[in-house]
């Protein structure tokens, strides 16, 4: 298991290596999840000059301002999927159905109340926008490390 983080492992609190948990595996995840998790690590070949990378960028920006708590991930090249990243997808999949108040809701444990209704909007166009993508032409993810291989 690999975290990344702003900080170094040992400067973490408690509540941030909770984030961290392993809670499932990156490949039980739908296509729309992995590339999320994948964003979320910092894929360079997804977050470079994409409008995916925009949209991504600026959800974070919010998680990083109006946070309850620092988020944590796994390593690009690990296959478990922590607390934190699977909150996200989750998160990301159903403002793209279209369930605001159900993302709403997620959104509310992780930022204040009043940017919720932004960090969801953010998401909508973010799945919204994978979705097409994976649609149109799923070769353009393929640059990106699904996290194919375990690191332990």
């Amino acid at each position: 298991m690999s975290f990344q983080s702003a900080r170094a492992l040992d400067q973490l609190t408690e509540d941030a290596l909770e984030g961290a948990q392993p809670v499932g595996k990156l490949s039980q995840l739908s296509e729309q999840g992995r590339v999320v998790v994948t964003l979320f690590r910092g894929s360079d070949a997804l977050r470079r000059s994409s409008d995916m990378g925009k949209i991504f960028e600026q959800m974070m920006m919010v998680f990083r301002r109006h946070g309850r708590r620092q988020l944590v991930s796994h390593g690009m090249s690990c296959d478990c999927l922590g607390a934190d990243e699977a909150v996200l997808a989750q998160f990301v999949r159903l403002a793209a159905r279209g369930k605001r108040e159900d993302a709403c809701l997620m959104a509310m444990l992780i930022v204040r109340a009043d940017v919720a209704p932004l960090a969801v909007s953010l998401a909508e166009q973010l799945g919204l926008l994978i979705d097409a993508t994976l649609r149109t032409d799923p070769r353009a993810m393929m640059g990106a490390e699904m996290g194919k291989s375990a690191v332990h």
